[in-house]
């Protein structure tokens, strides 16, 4: 058996991994940031941030795949992802006490 990559084959893998990993990654830590940022108790704050998660991922899904450009959605992506990550690791060291 052969295994041939035809660049519609390579392209369609890229979008899935794109869509799954960041996907998965951006909803995680947006989810994260709300929950720091809704202003109730914390149980109350994860549970509802995490409810975005469901609206979140599957709308970066098709975005990943309705998109023209594959390398500007990828490196867009990214920067959200590193973007969150500082916003989030930033809320976590104001939520320290001194």
């Amino acid at each position: 058996m052969r295994l041939v990559f035809n660049t519609h084959k390579v392209e369609v893998m890229n979008r899935t991994l794109l869509a799954v990993i960041g996907g998965s990654a951006f909803s995680i830590l947006l989810c994260l940031c709300v929950s720091f940022l809704l202003p109730i108790e914390k149980m109350h704050a994860v549970a509802w941030s995490t409810m975005l998660v469901f609206i979140v991922f599957p709308a970066v899904v098709m975005w990943s795949f309705g998109v023209n450009n594959l390398k500007k959605a990828a490196s867009f992506l990214s920067f959200l992802i590193v973007f969150l990550g500082a916003i989030c690791w930033l809320l976590l060291d104001l939520g320290k006490p001194l």
